[in-house]
């Protein structure tokens, strides 16, 4: 696992640029503690930080081929590279490291771009071609890896980073606020791609290439999610997603480093240990975080599911303190970002990395298994929608009256958000459960400096680019809700989470869910055994019967969430005070300081649990103080 950097500048010479690829690479340090390496050609510098995984005594990076021709940084990796490998042995490529960055470099040098279609993997990568003086930048299928770049003025150089901060430092870089992007986060929590929260830098979007070749620069998409799948008859179906399961967890624990696990205590998790402890024979080692509030804490499952498997189990207590780390965590995302899940996230990261390098864990299978319950309500929708509206409004007032839950996810709201949504169209209804603030909220919420630079933007509702989905008849309805969440949710949420928060401890995640094959066999099973009735993840479920503690079979699916809610109430009562005091939200000029204080009321009362529009606030805070120490926002 790496971090990667450079800059195209054609034209320009190279010591120019040296001393600024050079500050952009040590910024990466965390994502590769272990050496950095570098490439200086004519018109083209590439930086990388690399953390020893594969070949650790000779996979130093940049890898060039035989002639000198072809040069690559990739962080990441490359499943299964080994058969690729040897089949370019075959084909008369001479290969001088056992790594998979070498043997895309190959790919490349054999079929061209086309290269990316005959491998699967998590990474990003820069690659030059010396001969057509063309730098290619890629980006893995799902967005597991990230990567940014920015042109400096309409034609010149192309710099390009695995983190945003080190960005920042490259001269004529506009370091402008988004508005659009801005109130998508306030929206959702997180900043959707392609845009970033800077209108100078833009996310290469998952499943692309950026070509920059005489001048021009070029983003085209190499692969996209097909809107038709064959269903497997059920008998069959079965086999093959446990069969496929089962390779890439083996897969994914190819490593010359120590290998672990995250086990959170729910199904997805749970699986991957499953099958991690068939493929070795020492106990394999596993991270959880525990939280003494119960309807947060699923850490007797998980003592279930590592007593089971009779896995070394590791468990880390998570508090009120633990919030201290919120700098360091808005620093490493770089823009604001706001899932509370993050701070588990940091703990775990944290914890495992003490004893192993890379950890295997369980994202993905809620979108690929259809595992959320939005995707019952979504699929409810339409039926409710069809209520008498006297009915419906009555219904809903009488769930507003019911006094606020801190616990996580209530019944209550639950019932509110389905009956505000039910009479929304189909795309509107699904991305109301991920709504932060509502349209109405923001509003009141925005300064009219920044409510009049966002007028003057053409923006398009959040999820619109994705309305697609949704349109004509559908034979499977449950697949379109799917799609969006691994457009949107998956990877500028979920992905990013765990890109961000492991790596500030170098460690390497991998995600067996989102092998490509696992992923096509799950969203290729009938809709019944993704979804049936109240149940989520069926065959899934039935598959790892017998396999895994019956508590874990059955629980419903709580996510890595925080209590903040009781601890806004409770023991930061007054810290959330404190982060979100009146002359601190003005500093910003874009938000108003009065709707902020009767959240904070509204919350404290027991009147709401504000608990994630807070949290929203308070990351959009952390991050916009450091934008100040990192240059004019």
């Amino acid at each position: 696992m790496c971090g990667i950097s450079g800059i195209h500048h054609p034209g320009q010479k190279t010591e120019t640029w040296r001393p600024i690829l050079e500050r952009m690479t040590a910024g990466l340090v965390h994502r590769g503690p272990d050496e950095d390496g570098f490439f200086w050609g004519p018109g083209v510098s590439l930086g990388m930080r690399r953390l020893r995984v594969i070949d650790p005594l000779g996979g130093s990076q940049p890898i060039s081929n035989e002639d000198g021709s072809l040069h690559i940084v990739l962080n990441g990796e490359i499943y299964r590279f080994e058969a690729l490998r040897e089949d370019l042995q075959k084909r008369g490529h001479i290969l001088k490291t056992r790594t998979d960055t070498e043997v895309v470099l190959h790919l490349y040098e054999e079929y061209g771009l086309d290269c990316l279609s005959h491998f699967d993997g998590m990474f990003a990568f820069a690659l030059w071609d010396d001969r057509r003086q063309r730098l290619v930048l890629a980006r893995d299928r799902f967005g597991i890896k990230p990567l940014y770049y920015t042109r400096v003025g309409a034609a010149g150089p192309l710099a390009f980073c695995s983190e945003l901060n080190p960005l920042l430092g490259v001269p004529g870089v506009s370091k402008t606020i988004d508005p659009v992007a801005l109130d998508h986060y306030f929206t959702l929590s997180y900043i959707p791609h392609p845009r970033s929260i800077y209108q100078g830098i833009r996310k290469l979007s998952p499943a692309h290439l950026l070509i920059s070749e005489n001048g021009r620069i070029e983003e085209k998409p190499y692969w996209d999610l097909p809107r038709r799948l064959e269903s497997p008859a059920p008998e069959e179906a079965a086999h093959a997603l446990d069969a496929a399961i089962a390779s890439s967890v083996q897969a994914m624990m190819r490593s010359d480093v120590p290998v672990g696990a995250f086990l959170s205590g729910g199904l997805d998790s749970s699986t991957v240990v499953y099958h991690m402890a068939r493929f070795t024979s020492h106990p394999v080692q596993t991270f959880s975080v525990r939280f003494a509030e119960k309807s947060f804490d699923e850490g007797n499952l998980a003592r279930l599911t590592a007593e089971r498997l009779g896995t070394e189990h590791h468990e880390i207590w998570a508090s009120p303190d633990d919030l201290r780390v919120l700098p360091d965590m808005a620093f490493h995302f770089g823009e604001p970002f706001a899932d509370a899940s993050q701070i588990p996230t940091y703990l775990v990261s944290k914890l495992a990395r003490e004893r192993v390098t890379v950890a295997l864990s369980g994202d993905g299978g809620d979108e690929m298994l259809g595992g959320y319950e939005t995707y019952i309500a979504s699929l409810m929708a339409g039926w409710a929608g069809r209520m008498p509206e006297a009915l419906r409004r009555c219904l809903h007032r009488a769930s507003c009256g019911i006094p606020a839950s801190p616990d996580h996810v209530p019944w209550e709201y639950k019932l509110r958000k389905f009956l505000a949504g039910c009479r929304l169209g189909p795309l509107e209804h699904h991305a109301s459960w991920r709504t932060i603030f509502a349209p109405e909220q923001k509003a009141g919420l925005y300064s009219p400096g920044f409510a009049a630079a966002l007028a003057h933007e053409a923006a398009d509702p959040v999820f619109h680019a994705w309305a697609s989905f949704f349109e004509g008849p559908q034979k499977d309805r449950l697949l379109p809700y799917q799609y969006l969440d691994i457009k949107t949710y998956l990877t500028d949420n979920n992905l990013t989470k765990v890109d961000r928060m492991s790596m500030a401890h170098s460690l390497e995640v991998r995600i067996p869910f989102l092998d490509l094959r696992v992923a096509l066999t799950a969203l290729s099973l009938p809709a019944a055994l993704r979804l049936r009735g109240m149940t989520t993840k069926v065959l899934l479920r039935r598959l790892m019967k017998g396999r895994l503690p019956e508590p874990v079979l059955k629980m419903r699916k709580r996510g890595f969430a925080v209590p903040l809610g009781y601890w806004f109430r409770g023991a930061l009562r007054e810290k959330v005070r404190e982060w979100l005091r009146p002359e601190r939200v003005a500093k910003t000029g874009l938000l108003e300081a009065q709707p902020i204080q009767e959240l904070i009321n509204r919350h404290q009362r027991g009147q709401a649990n504000n608990s994630r529009q807070l949290w929203n606030l308070i990351c959009f805070l952390a991050w916009f103080d450091q934008s100040q120490t990192t240059g004019p926002a």
